[in-house]
């Protein structure tokens, strides 16, 4: 059985983490090989290119995105992908920095406005695009844990509740609920504001085990 992860920095885990991430503490669990292709400051946008070089071998494919795709920045500032990677990309993002720095300083984005980095409907489409070509395989969507600024946490739940939509929409699909669990004991699970810690892997590890039974009894 072959394990497909695919999501941002806590899918990857912070380098404390790295390679002991929960991707790979619950394919031991299982006993399946695993691919953890969490990416830093990755979303759903990136996530269709690891998806074309990695899915067609995955049984089981988790998906964690939210937290940089949720991110309010300037309405009208580009978008440079983190994944594939290149030079050019490298010295484009950092204008691209700059030029959202400026925008805001300048009080662009009260006066023109703010978008998600990935807006919700994309959101969406991007995850059932991926889902709805692979109806042979498994799907599990997992909720972006809440962040320590919780400023950012109302769009996070937005975009949590469309993977319960899409989890609705499809057979082959489930969604590991986390909010909740992580809202609670967030002096327990987190590395700083964002970052989750090994006690955090674990429960996530422990929640996708137990979702994997009712899977396994289903069928």
């Amino acid at each position: 059985m072959n394990l497909l992860a695919l999501g941002d920095c806590n899918t990857q885990g912070d380098t404390h983490y790295r390679n002991n991430s929960f991707p790979e503490k619950f394919a031991k669990k299982i006993n399946a090989t695993v691919q953890n292709c969490g990416y830093t400051m990755s979303t759903t946008r990136e996530m269709q290119y690891f998806a074309k070089e990695y899915l067609p071998d995955a049984d089981i494919i988790l998906i964690q995105y939210g937290l940089v795709d949720s991110w309010k920045t300037f309405k009208y500032a580009p978008y440079v992908l983190y994944y594939p990677d290149n030079f050019l990309r490298k010295i484009a993002r950092k204008f691209a920095k700059k030029y959202k720095k400026i925008a805001r300083k300048c009080g662009l984005n009260k006066t023109l406005g703010e978008n998600s980095v990935v807006p919700i409907d994309q959101y969406k489409i991007n995850i059932e695009n991926i889902i709805s070509n692979n109806k042979d395989k498994t799907f599990i969507l997992i909720d972006t844990v809440p962040n320590k600024d919780f400023s950012r946490n109302d769009e996070i739940k937005k975009y949590n509740r469309t993977l319960e939509e899409i989890s609705q929409a499809y057979q082959n699909v489930q969604h590991l609920k986390l909010f909740e669990i992580f809202i609670n004991s967030m002096d327990k699970y987190y590395l700083d504001e964002t970052h989750i810690n090994g006690d955090g892997y674990d429960a996530i590890t422990n929640q996708l085990l137990e979702l994997f039974d009712n899977i396994k009894t289903k069928k």
